[in-house]
Order: C-alpha cells, then structure tokens, then sequence
C-alpha cells in the first residue's frame, strides 16, 4: 500500500518521477498551475505539447519534464465548475484516476498533484479534496505500482481543505452487524466496485452472490452474513463491507471434501469464503473484524471445522486468515479452473 502525503509547496521543485499539470484542454499552457509548469519546464513542453493535439478534460497524456526536476509532467485537464449538476465530480474523479493509471503504466512511483479545479475553474475546493483524496488513496490500495502521492497545496486554506477530506475517510469508525435482506441491494453494489479495483480478478470467487440471497430472504440455517457500516462523518451509514459464512453440509462441493472430511465433518463444517471491502476503508482490518464476528456465531452453531479458499498470488486475504489461526492443507484448481489454496480452522 503506497504512502499518501499532503503538504504545501511549489509543484514546479518536486523531485518525483512525474508532476500533474492542472492543464487547460489544448495543453498550450495557460495560468495558474499551468503557466507556472510550463514556464519553469522551458520551450520544450510547450513544443512537445503541440504535438498531442489537446486532451478532452477527465483524460490525461504525458510528456518528458525538460528543465524540471520531475522526469514527466502528466497533464489532465479539469472540469469548470458549473454548480455541480453538469458531471463535474465525474470529470474530477477521471482526471485523478487516468493520470494515475498513465504513471503505472510508465512504471513510475512517485507522483505529485496540484489541487485540479480548484483556482479559476470555480470548484470548491472543499468538495474537490474529497474527490481527490478519495480517487488517490483507492488507487494506492488497490495496486502495487505507484509507491508515494503527494498532494502539493498552493496555500493554508487549501491544505486544511485537503487534511480534512483525509480524516473524513482514515478516522472514522464502523459498525459490525448481521446482514438483513435490506441490505442486499448495497451488497451487490459493493461487490461489483471490489472486483474492479482488485489486481487480479481471479482472486475473487462470486459464487457467494447467488447463495447471499438464499440466506438473507430464504434460509438462514443455511449461513450467516455480517456487514460493516460507517459510523459516522460525510460517510455515515455507508456499506464498507461484506463478509459471507455458508453451512453447504454434505454436498459435493463442500470444501471438506478436498480434505477428506467424513460425512459427520461435512455436517460441522463451514466456508469462510466471500470477503468484500471498499477499496476505500482497506486498512482498517474490516475483513478481520467481519471474520471475527462469523467465527462466533458459527462456534455458536456448533460447526467445528471452518474452511477458506484464497487464491495463491493474493498475499492480502492469505495474510489475514493466516494470521486468524487458518493452515493451508491444500492447493488445487477450484471455481472453474483457477488455482486456490484451502485453508482449515477447528474451533
């Protein structure tokens, strides 16, 4: 997980792989951010830029740093803001996810911003920084590239702005309870937004999907569901978070199976095996905490054997049931072919 820092200073002095210009949709230089980018790079970009035909806003393209410290500049231009009703906040979260996907697809790790919109485009920067802080730390939770972000603010106001957006997201708390039916909408919700931000997608197993509605509207002996929530801030009440324990019994693909299990382990045996976090909260050991909350009620269940599969190249799930007292006893292609190790507890 890379490194998120806010800080204020002059972008144009940054010493990192590549800088984001705050660029207007010719990319022919402008003011602000963008005069100041393209006066410290020299005649250079200017010449380099011509030949990129401008750049729609949300998009982003790329380009050698000349006379800057920064190897590249990367430049996105951002959406005038018109009151917030014409897909701004779209436009703003593109800008910040393309210019990030250009530096890891550079091979780049360290990149630093401006506050895009903010100055004679008219977005409020209150309402950008929780754009950006968002869209920069989804990115550094879900991929392995990019090693450091930095946020370069113009002024005080800004920073503070910036600082606050952050604490919204790291300092809140959550609320650990049993999934209802009424949840369910948020649920598939959240599992499609997991699935787009993970490195792989084969470490995913959607199984989980079709039973979660056998459980939540038709029977609940069949398994349980917890869900994490956001206790409070701009975020209250939102769903971060999903974890699924199924009780299949003696079917044929009850992971017990793999094992060997007899037909009495079958029947005490559960699968620990649907975990969806929002990208956003990861960090926050939810998938433990949800984990946690299963294991509970399935020793209250009387199960003895808990079952889980993980993919063997997604070292984020294998080192949180492992350090939760689970032992891989086997490796073998599960789910269509993919390739799965089966982890066991007894409780």
């Amino acid at each position: 997980m890379g490194i998120f820092r806010i800080i204020r200073g002059d972008i144009t002095q940054c010493k990192v792989d590549a800088i984001v210009n705050a660029a207007n949709p010719s990319l022919l230089g402008g003011g602000g951010v963008d005069g100041a980018i393209h006066s410290a790079a020299g005649p250079g970009l200017l010449a380099a830029c011509r030949k990129l035909g401008g750049c729609t806003p949300g998009e982003a393209k790329i380009t050698e740093g000349f006379h800057l410290p920064a190897r590249y500049v990367i430049h996105t231009p951002g959406p005038v803001y018109q009151g917030g009703t014409k897909g701004e906040e779209k436009i703003l979260a593109s800008c910040y996810q393309n210019s990030l996907k250009i530096a890891a697809s550079y091979g780049l790790k360290t990149v630093a911003f401006p506050s895009i919109s903010t100055g004679i485009y008219g977005y409020p920067v209150e309402k950008a920084s929780r754009t950006a802080v968002r869209e920069i730390l989804i990115f550094l939770r879900t991929q392995s590239m990019i090693k450091e972000v930095t946020m370069i603010c113009f002024d005080a106001g800004t920073q503070k702005a910036y600082e606050e957006a952050w604490r919204e997201i790291n300092e809140v708390d959550f609320t650990i309870q049993k999934a209802e039916e009424s949840d369910l909408a948020d649920i598939r919700k959240l599992m499609k937004k997991t699935v787009v931000h993970m490195e792989n997608s084969d470490w995913f197993y959607d199984g989980g999907k079709d039973f979660l509605v056998t459980c939540l509207k038709e029977d609940e002996t069949t398994g349980f569901a917890v869900i994490a929530r956001v206790k409070g801030g701009t975020k209250k009440g939102s769903l971060a978070g999903c974890f699924l324990a199924e009780i299949p019994g003696d079917v044929e693909y009850n992971l017990g199976k793999d094992l060997g299990f007899s037909k009495e382990q079958l029947l005490v045996s559960a699968h620990m095996d649907t975990a969806v976090v929002d990208p956003l909260y990861r960090g926050h050991h939810l998938q433990d905490r949800m984990m946690e909350a299963c294991e509970k009620e399935m020793k209250k269940r009387g199960i003895h054997y808990l079952l889980v599969t993980v993919h063997p190249d997604n070292p984020y799930s294998l080192s949180n049931v492992r350090k939760r007292g689970y032992q891989i006893r086997k490796t073998k292609e599960k789910y269509g072919g993919s390739l799965r190790h089966i982890l066991c507890k007894e409780v």
